[in-house]
Formats: structure tokens, C-alpha cells, sequence
């Protein structure tokens, strides 16, 4: 008995810890188009394919996730219609095959009734994953074959030359111009995995400043794209959010990290994003080049190298801190075994116990334990540290791959336990806010709650349903206690929310995070946001006054006249006025 009673309070301190869903935070998947491993299929029609992303998504919703990182540019090629770059071969089996719909623009769409952002996933240097997969007459081998560098298996755009960097602003521009993008993001392939000789000697001979280190050089190359693109955006549509998810390890040297002002980790052993790929993740943050930073740590909690989950996230964590940017960790599903050794091993040692106790155990001790190891713990458990680990009030958890999160059965498993309400993207405090929209007229028609805000395209909207009594608490807002919706549209079916003693918020967003103060919609009217804690609404032959304390309350014409000054105490009143149109403390009144 003494052993069941600490298998259920240790049990009870995993599933327990960080079990509050937060109110910010970065939930996305990456969504793989290459090989065709997520979506699309390319053997699906337009519609088909169509229909199968509104089913990830859904999916996605149903998850409360509140992000994807769409793949639309695989190998140079394009799942948009780009001005540069032929169709995907990914989307129907050919490259330079229209779709027959704009993929880009669908999904951007789709995502956004779902209150989920979509970032545009870049791999900016692949060309081919196998020689000549693009064909002889493939628009940048035939024009521009010295912008090619090529490895024992493939070729890439090579990084030393600037008629490469030139172009890929060009391409992104594109992409940045013509859609209603959240974000651009890239992933970790940037000189090959497989180590660079001298494949690149054409623009070493060019380019190269004699007497420069080649590693600097090569790293150089990358960073000036990133920069590029970085101004690129801030020019043409700053609303964009721009970042990168290179391979989880630095690997730069002590001096290195010493220059920059973090803590050295040392991960030796393992591959160095910063000396075999030339990849410098803390450059582009130091720079301030990106807005957030998604290293891949695909090595679990139970891996034992330094470079274990444990180890990274931390790391990571404070590196961004240093920063001042965001840092989403990105997670390996395939990683978090469902049913293998490593999988009870990680389970046994989290619960303090080892084989020998647990092979020990009666029937029903043993399904508590084998609860804990059915494929989520380890999630469960990643998710937390992110959590916890975070500096910055921007915990952010991305998820590779898109189809691996249903198999694994992890979208159930996080909607129940660990994202059990909606969330915000964290506040990227670094930008400035945008002019967040007054929001109007709102009403419910049937099951739809509409809204009116004079508003572009980038402002979303979080819709609320918040006990009266607290309504005009600003600290009812601060939790997603109550969060039920973000979307991008100016309504939605509210016929779950429906409960007695209840009202509406919305709030507008901006495309940084920033939130306005709620516009509440009463029972008989629009309160226009908190102002000192003040809830006013028009009823028959009254107004309506709800305040934390003491308050003058002033009451004008719609012509700017006075018509009465009343001083309320903390708490609900009822001032009797004529039927008309009321101007009260800056907020508009109907009274019938």
C-alpha cells in the first residue's frame, strides 16, 4: 500500500507541474511539403487536397494551437505563385505544374478562421535533395549555373555569392508582398550536413577577402542574408514576423560565447551547427535580425549527452533572454517512443524507481505506471520545461512532424492536459504597437456574436465569455481562464457559450501580440472598453454603472452638453435618465 500511495503522489508531481494552460504562448507544428510528408499529396486532386488541410487544421484548432509553419518553398520551387519560381513538384507530381489553386493563399485563409497564424516555412539553399531530380532546363541551372554548389548527393544555392543572397530577398519579397503572411520562418539547412571541402573555391575566388578565415567567411555569408531579409521586411511589411529554426547544438567555442556575452556550453562530441554548418543562431539574435529563434532539440529528456533536452532548452532559454528575442523549442515527435525500453526506462526514472521495484509491483500499480508511459510523458514533460525554463513570458512549443502529432495522439493528449484553453502568441515587446481598432456593434443573432472594427487585414480578435460579476475587472483578463476564441474574422458561432449571468469581451490584436483593453457587450448594450475599471451599459429609462470604487460618473448629450454629474460608490448602481443617446465617462450609452 506504501508504494501505490508514492507512485500516485509522484505521478501526481509529473502530470501536476505547470498543469495552468497559459495565456501566451507558441503552439505550431511544422507542416512538411518536401517529399510530400505531411501535406499535400500529390496524387490528390485540388479538391482533395484542399480538403485534407482543412482537416489537419481542424485538427490543429481542436488542439488549440495557435500556429503552423507551412513548408512552400521545399527545394527552390514554390507551393504559391511565385514571380520568380516554377510550381512545387510536391503539389502534383511535376515540377512547374499548376495546381490549379494558390495553395498559399488557401491556407493562409484557412488557418486564419482558426485563429492560428501561418508562418511561411523557407528552406532558402536547397536546390535538389538528389542530382538533377529539377531537370536540365530548370530556370537557375540553365541561367545561372555558377550559382550552384554541388555536394556528393545534391546540389544547393551557394551562400558565398552575392547574386544568391540578391535573389533569395527577391523571392521572400515576393512571398512577403502578395500574402497575408504571420511570419517567414527557415529551417536548419544552410551549408550542408555533410561538411563543405572546397565545393564553394568559385566563390572563395571571387568573393572571398584574402587572408579571412574561411569559417568566418562562410558564416558571414549566411549572416548578411539573414540581415537582408531581416531589413527586407522591416521596409515592406513589418507586421511580419521573421525566424529560424537552425539544428539544436551551437557548437561555438568559449572565447566565442565569451564575446557575446552568454554562458559557453560544451557540447563536444556532438555536430556543430556553428563550425560544420556555419550556422550562428546567437549571431542573428546578437544582431537582432530575428524575432525569434526555434532551435531543434530532437534529443529527449532521457538522452544522456550534454546535449540532451535538459541541457539545450535551458540554454537556449537564457541565450534569448540575453537577447531580448524569443525562443520556441522545437521538439522531435518521433523521439517520444510510445511503447519501447527508453520510453518505461524514462518513466521509471522520473517516478524514482527501478526495474527491479517496478517489476515488483501488484497488477493495478503496474497500469498507474503504464498510464504515465503510453507515448505522452515524454511530451508532457518537454512541454513543462518550456514552460518553465522560459525568461521571457514567451514559451513556445513547435512540434516536427505535423502527421506524427495526430498518430502519436498527441493533439488529444495536449488539448486535455497541457493546452486545455485557447492561447496569445507571446507579446514581442521590441516592436512598436500598432493602432489597435475600436470595436462596434456588437450583437448576437441566433448563434453568431458579430462585431464591426475599422481594421486591416492584420488584426485578429480574442473573443471572451466572462462571468458578469468580474467583467470589469481588468485582472479578469490577464489568465486564459476565460479565452474562448482568437480569430481573424468579425464573428463566430457562440452557440456553446451561452450560459446564464455571462457576457462577451473582444479584444483586438495586433500582429505583435499587443491587446486592447475588452469591449464587453451587456445585456442591453456596448461597453467601450475598461476605462479606471468602469462598466456602463443603457437599459430602460436607466444607465448602468459597475466600478471597483468611488467614481464621478459624467453623463453628456450626443452634443456635448452635460446633463448630470454623479458621484457612485465602488460597486453596481442605476442612474435614471430619459430614453436617448448618452455620452458616459467617454463611453457610448443607449438608454430606452
Amino acid at each position: 500500500m506504501k508504494k501505490v500511495s508514492l507512485l500516485f503522489l509522484n505521478i501526481g508531481i509529473i502530470w501536476g507541474c505547470w498543469a495552468e494552460s497559459p495565456k501566451r504562448e507558441f503552439r505550431a507544428t511544422w507542416l512538411a511539403s518536401v517529399s510530400n510528408i505531411d501535406w499535400p499529396k500529390s496524387t490528390q486532386t485540388s479538391e482533395e487536397q484542399k480538403a485534407a488541410l482543412i482537416k489537419i487544421f481542424d485538427g490543429m484548432q481542436a488542439a488549440r494551437m495557435n500556429a503552423v509553419w507551412l513548408q512552400v518553398r521545399p527545394m527552390s520551387d514554390a507551393l504559391y505563385n511565385s514571380a520568380y519560381e516554377p510550381w512545387s513538384k510536391f503539389l502534383t507530381g511535376t515540377r512547374g505544374v499548376d495546381p490549379g489553386y494558390d495553395p498559399l493563399a488557401f491556407a493562409i485563409e484557412e488557418a486564419h478562421k482558426r485563429g492560428m497564424e501561418l508562418h511561411a516555412w523557407i528552406n532558402p539553399y536547397r536546390y535538389e535533395s538528389e542530382k538533377n531530380m529539377n531537370g536540365a532546363d530548370d530556370p537557375i541551372r540553365k541561367n545561372h549555373p555558377e550559382w550552384l554548389l554541388e555536394y556528393s548527393s545534391s546540389f544547393i544555392l551557394d551562400p558565398g555569392n552575392p547574386e544568391v543572397i540578391e535573389y533569395l530577398v527577391k523571392v521572400i519579397k515576393d512571398i512577403v508582398t502578395k500574402y497575408n503572411v504571420d511570419g517567414i520562418v527557415f529551417d536548419d539547412y544552410f551549408y550542408p550536413y555533410e561538411g563543405t571541402k572546397n565545393e564553394d573555391a568559385y566563390s572563395q575566388n571571387l568573393y572571398k577577402p584574402e587572408g579571412k578565415n574561411v569559417g568566418d567567411w562562410r558564416r558571414e555569408n549566411c549572416n548578411k542574408l539573414i540581415a537582408d531579409i531581416y531589413a527586407m521586411i522591416q521596409e515592406t511589411k513589418p507586421t511580419v514576423k521573421f525566424g529560424i529554426g537552425p539544428f539544436g547544438i551551437w557548437g561555438g567555442s568559449s572565447s566565442v560565447a565569451a564575446s557575446y556575452g552568454i554562458e559557453y556550453l560544451n557540447t563536444s562530441g556532438g555536430t556543430s551547427a556553428y563550425s560544420q554548418l556555419y550556422c550562428d543562431g546567437v549571431a542573428w539574435l546578437k544582431a537582432k535580425t530575428i524575432d525569434y529563434i526555434s532551435p531543434q532539440c530532437y534529443w529527449p529528456s532521457f538522452n544522456t549527452h550534454v546535449w540532451g533536452y535538459k541541457t539545450l532548452v535551458p540554454w537556449w532559454a537564457k541565450v534569448a533572454k540575453t537577447m531580448d528575442r524569443h525562443f520556441y523549442s522545437s521538439m522531435r515527435i518521433s523521439t517520444m517512443p510510445q511503447n519501447s525500453p527508453q520510453r518505461m526506462k524514462s518513466v521509471l526514472r522520473r517516478l524514482g524507481m527501478s526495474e527491479n521495484e517496478y517489476n515488483g509491483l501488484s497488477m493495478v500499480e503496474r497500469s498507474i505506471a503504464a498510464t504515465a508511459a503510453k507515448g505522452t510523458e515524454e511530451c508532457g514533460f518537454e512541454v513543462d520545461m518550456n514552460r518553465s525554463t522560459d525568461l521571457m513570458g514567451a514559451p513556445g512549443h513547435v512540434f516536427f512532424n505535423t502527421t506524427q502529432f495526430f498518430s502519436y495522439g498527441l493533439d488529444t493528449y495536449v488539448a486535455e492536459n497541457k493546452f486545455t484553453e485557447p492561447a496569445l502568441t507571446p507579446v514581442m515587446s521590441w516592436k512598436t504597437p500598432c493602432d489597435l481598432p475600436d470595436i462596434t456593434d456588437i450583437s448576437v443573432s441566433g448563434n453568431m456574436l458579430s462585431w464591426s472594427a475599422d481594421a486591416d487585414e492584420t488584426i485578429r480578435y480574442a473573443v471572451y465569455f466572462v462571468p458578469s460579476r468580474v467583467a470589469n475587472n481588468p485582472q479578469t483578463y490577464e489568465t486564459s481562464a476565460y479565452l474562448k476564441r482568437i480569430t481573424w474574422e468579425k464573428s463566430i458561432d457562440v452557440s456553446s457559450y451561452t450560459q446564464s449571468g455571462y457576457v462577451y469581451a473582444i479584444t483586438a490584436i495586433d500582429s505583435y501580440g499587443n491587446e486592447s483593453q475588452p469591449y464587453i457587450k451587456t445585456p442591453s448594450g456596448v461597453q467601450s472598453g475598461i476605462v479606471d475599471g468602469l462598466v456602463v451599459y443603457g437599459g430602460s429609462g436607466a444607465i448602468y454603472v459597475s466600478v471597483p470604487k468611488d467614481m464621478d460618473i459624467y453623463i453628456y448629450s450626443f452634443t456635448g452638453q452635460l446633463i448630470r454629474m454623479v458621484r457612485v460608490s465602488g460597486g453596481n448602481s442605476e442612474i435614471t435618465v430619459p430614453a436617448g443617446m448618452y455620452i458616459v465617462n467617454g463611453t457610448k450609452v443607449a438608454v430606452q
